[in-house]
């Protein structure tokens, strides 16, 4: 069994924290085993339900030399993935360009040799395993359910930083997610996570059911409103878990475990088996309503309703407005509005409309350039002001001195993100190399980085960038 040190227990969450949302196609069909260990030899299931009274299928056909079908930890690190995916801006090629050191600690993992290896096993498997859900994917823009057939992964590449040709801290990657999860999430088919909750949670099982109790909790046709409780068919369960033996006491012994920690976590207020063998129902009841069907959702505000229009997520946008208040909410807009239509060029304007609202830093400054514009410039003067300000990074906005392994993920998440597919993997896990070493200097890059990025220059910096990291090859 595959244990953590269990952390120190937060108190329990009363609400889940929307700022943080995944898939809800992936969440609902339960794609991962929650199981933590399962033969290699179970490397397929068949999964037959049905949908608004329409027989559907979920089948994964896995490859044994990976491990069987994705399970236990995978579950995390999928979590992570998107997560990650989500917060550069979900960019519509479905790339992701990150370190396995900064995937471990959005799952919540350790920091050691063993979770590398789990996690380029876990990559392998998302990478190989193929998923054909038959009439029961839901195309959120159509209303309509769907088949489709897909890996989690389209794509991978990353670098090695040992003779076992495995992964490790140093080690950066590039990772294209399946097109049918990045589709529906870019149509804000999506539902809130608690992720705070989910990776203080003690056993893999307990935080894949978590998943998975978590996704029914929430309708399909309208996964922002959660419901009191669930009730299902104890084997119809065990094949939405994928649990490998389906006899009755040994699926109720599987779960037990997991059972007893949400009920501790003041997650779930009670578990009821009614019945007797393979037809015993199951039934959860949530803890934060208690039983009692929530109200029904209000009129949507008109400022959420222009969040929306900017492709934020009405989760996302009822959270901003939840922090920040609505007259913040309102002059941030503002201030986004009139730095796009100063120019401000940007990959995904929703990434920085969220940024522009949170921002504590004063990183936007009111006027796109902080030095009063004349009043006789034109408007193209008002586009080169605002592609000459400058904006601070990520990095420069952490208060008191970081540690050198902080400065450098800081660093080189913001250089990723920033410069994207202009390096190769490859170049990126020397770049890591280099910022470590103070070449570049961390702050130095990323401020660089930052400004070339507002000034339309990245092209020019990423080539001097190409010019010190081949002087630093030269000397390794």
């Amino acid at each position: 069994m595959t244990r953590r040190k269990r952390p120190e227990k937060p108190a329990p969450t009363p609400l889940p924290d929307v700022s943080r949302i995944e898939e809800a196609n992936v969440s609902r069909l339960g794609l991962i085993s929650i199981q933590e260990r399962v033969p290699d030899s179970f490397s397929s299931w068949t999964v037959d339900f049905r949908v608004d009274g329409r027989p559907a299928r979920l089948t994964c056909d896995a490859m044994p030399k990976y491990g069987g079908v994705p399970h236990g930890l995978d579950g995390d690190i999928a979590t992570a993935l998107i997560d990650l995916y989500v917060e550069t801006g979900s960019p519509a090629d479905g790339l992701l360009n990150t370190s396995a050191y900064q995937i471990l600690k959005r799952a919540g993992l350790d920091d050691s040799g063993r979770y590398y290896q789990n996690l380029r096993q876990t990559l392998f498997r998302l990478r190989t395993a193929t998923y054909t859900a038959s009439e029961a994917w839901r195309d959120h823009r159509r209303g309509n359910w769907t088949t489709v057939t897909f890996n989690y992964l389209e794509g991978l590449e990353f670098t090695s930083g040992d003779e076992d040709l495995g992964l490790s801290r140093s080690s950066t990657l590039k990772i294209r997610l399946a097109e049918p999860i990045v589709r529906s999430i870019r149509s804000q088919y999506t539902k809130p996570l608690d992720l705070e909750f989910l990776t203080s949670l003690d056993r893999p099982l307990t935080r894949a059911l978590y998943r998975l109790l978590d996704a029914r909790r929430y309708p399909p046709e309208d996964p922002t409103v959660p419901l009191p409780s669930f009730t299902v068919n104890l084997m119809d369960w065990a094949e939405a878990c994928k649990i490998v033996d389906q006899r009755s006491n040994k699926i109720r012994a599987t779960l037990q475990g997991a059972h007893e920690e949400l009920m501790e976590r003041r997650y779930l207020s009670g578990v009821d088996y009614e019945g007797r063998g393979r037809t015993q129902k199951l039934t959860y009841r949530f803890a934060e309503t208690d039983g009692a069907r929530p109200d029904p959702p209000a009129v949507i505000p008109a400022l959420t309703e222009e969040l929306r229009r900017h492709r934020i997520s009405l989760a996302v946008a009822q959270r901003l407005i939840e922090e920040f208040g609505e007259a913040h909410v309102q002059s941030r807009l503002e201030k986004f509005q009139r730095l796009i239509g100063a120019g401000y060029r940007v990959r995904s304007r929703s990434a920085l409309l969220v940024d522009v609202i949170r921002d504590q830093d004063g990183k936007y400054p009111d006027s796109p350039d902080p030095r009063p514009v004349p009043a006789s410039a034109d408007a193209g003067d008002a586009r080169s002001a605002a592609r000459t300000s400058y904006m601070p990074t990520l990095a420069e906005a952490v208060d008191g001195p970081q540690p050198l392994e902080a400065q450098v993920d800081s660093a080189l998440k913001t250089l990723q993100f920033l410069l994207r597919e202009r390096l190769s993997v490859s170049e990126y896990a020397l770049l890591r190399m280099g910022l470590i070493v103070g070449r570049p200097d961390p702050l130095e890059a990323t401020r660089a980085a930052s400004k070339a990025k507002v000034d339309g220059t990245l092209d020019a910096y990423t080539a001097d960038l190409l010019l010190l990291l081949g002087e630093l090859r030269a000397q390794v």
